[in-house]
């Protein structure tokens, strides 16, 4: 350790490499098992847990207690059978670029702050804005996720409803905001309303039908019910993916509704936004282009490592509006600080890693490897219908499959539904896969969601496979 009086470290090379090879062979080593790590929480703090450090140690200490204690127990969230929640499987590429992107350590909250990362989130923004059909009025910021993403939309939505409503606040409106989500929304949308001061219970949940899409001549009476009642309809919130079963609300329609009554309109795409570079499924998307602001997830169906979250408008201005500030402090400002465009100051470049990916893959490649994800998902679905041991919950307009495991012996509603979560604790001790449960108008399922770069057809018969013996055993065993 340099003892110069500086932080600086004697040989930082050599344990930069040996970052590296830790790095380069968990990647190599993914897909090998468990993905979720055996060892409670008591277990592995009593590993980790270490006093507090007055002293230095010897970086190769530290860096041998890593590979001992600390990347035995990283949940593979890269493993093939990783197909729970959407944080898909990190992109190598990215990673290579996440890890320049440390070393350099840019902010870009304003442009003497971090130049090229300035100028590179404003690359990616557009990138994105095209991707999704505006036009060069429009605007955006990277920000953590797709929570992030919703929360900054509306924030945005607030101030172009209610002018004003940033510095003064909301207590003085005369008639009360109402935002309308499906009843499949993100419970983002729900924290949102409440950071915002609109409150949770003025979220309504619009129902859906057969496939799980909101209904618009529901939203419609909602809306006209809300009016004569003295609320004012102030956003609606469009699904393009839902976390539960990946439906995509009739974005096109719920459109028109929005511009005609004069609501803004909102598209949570933070999963489904990756269908915009699929060949077949992109025109599900049909309609985003008139949305007033997209919150999408480059770390979910894009393939870049977390965080990163994006949230774009249709016009530039109302981001600006909604976030703009100054300080004596920062000194002399640009027009292009991204500190006026969302609610962070200090805040993590997150430009580097997508603009990295997306230059060394090439979106073809990268809509290819999500098609192949809808086609596994199209065929899983195909061979549950067709076999009698299986019911299919919901139908699958993207990457995720919502079944229930349906034993011969006759169970009670009940006895199925905990038998679905028996299946799923068994599944993750066994250390193969890692799904997550939904619940959808009363049933219990097993969802899978295929959202990952390294998934293949084997991987999901095999997992399939080892859930019905699961079942099996679960049953017999009774």
């Amino acid at each position: 350790m340099n003892t110069s009086g500086t932080l600086d470290i004697e040989d930082f090379e050599k344990y930069l490499i040996s970052a590296f090879d830790i790095i380069n062979g968990y990647i190599l080593n993914i897909n090998n098992c468990p993905v979720i790590p055996p060892g409670s929480y008591d277990d592995l703090r009593k590993s980790i847990y270490s006093d507090l450090p007055l002293q230095g140690e010897n970086i190769g200490t530290l860096i041998d207690d890593i590979v001992e204690n600390i990347v035995p127990y990283s949940t593979k969230i890269g493993h093939p059978c990783f197909l729970s929640w959407i944080i898909t499987s990190p992109s190598p590429a990215g990673t290579l670029g996440e890890l320049i992107n440390v070393g350099l350590n840019q902010v870009p909250a304003l442009y003497k702050g971090g130049k090229a990362a300035t100028v590179l989130e404003d690359v990616v923004v557009r990138w994105f804005c095209q991707l999704f059909g505006y036009d060069n009025e429009s605007g955006g910021i990277l920000v953590s996720g797709g929570t992030m993403a919703n929360l900054t939309a509306l924030a945005a939505a607030r101030e172009a409803i209610y002018p004003g409503a940033t510095t003064t606040g909301i207590q003085n409106i005369e008639k009360p905001f109402v935002i309308y989500v499906s009843d499949q929304g993100h419970i983002s949308v729900d924290r949102s309303a409440g950071m915002l001061g609109i409150g949770a219970d003025m979220v309504r949940k619009i129902p859906t039908d057969e496939k799980y899409r909101m209904k618009p001549e529901l939203l419609e009476e909602e809306i006209l019910n809300d009016r004569s009642s003295g609320f004012e309809p102030f956003c609606v919130v469009a699904q393009a993916g839902a976390v539960n079963t990946g439906s995509i609300d009739p974005i096109d329609k719920l459109a028109e509704i929005c511009e005609r009554e004069n609501i803004w309109f909102h598209v949570d795409a933070s999963y489904g936004g990756g269908a915009v570079l699929s060949k077949n499924r992109k025109v599900l998307l049909k309609g985003i282009e008139m949305a007033d602001s997209i919150a999408t997830d480059p770390h979910k169906w894009f393939f870049i490592p977390a965080e990163a979250g994006l949230t774009i408008v249709k016009d530039s201005k109302h981001l600006y509006n909604a976030f703009n500030c100054s300080a004596s402090y920062l000194g002399d400002e640009d027009s292009v600080d991204y500190k006026d465009y969302g609610f962070q100051l200090t805040r993590a470049s997150r430009a580097l890693k997508i603009w990295f990916a997306f230059r060394a893959y090439g979106l073809k490649r990268i809509g290819e490897i999500i098609d192949r994800n809808l086609e596994l998902a199209s065929g899983l679905y195909n061979r549950l219908e067709n076999e009698e041991c299986w019911e299919l919950v919901s139908p699958s307009e993207l990457s995720i499959v919502c079944f229930r495991y349906i034993p011969e012996t006759k169970l009670d509603e009940n006895s199925l539904n905990s038998l679905q979560f028996e299946i799923l604790a068994e599944l993750e001790q066994s250390g193969e896969a890692f799904l997550t449960p939904a619940v959808l108008r009363g049933k219990a399922c097993l969802r899978i969601c295929i959202a990952n770069h390294r998934t293949t057809q084997e991987d999901i018969d095999q997992l399939i496979d080892l859930i019905r013996l699961i079942g099996e055993t679960l049953i017999h065993d009774r």
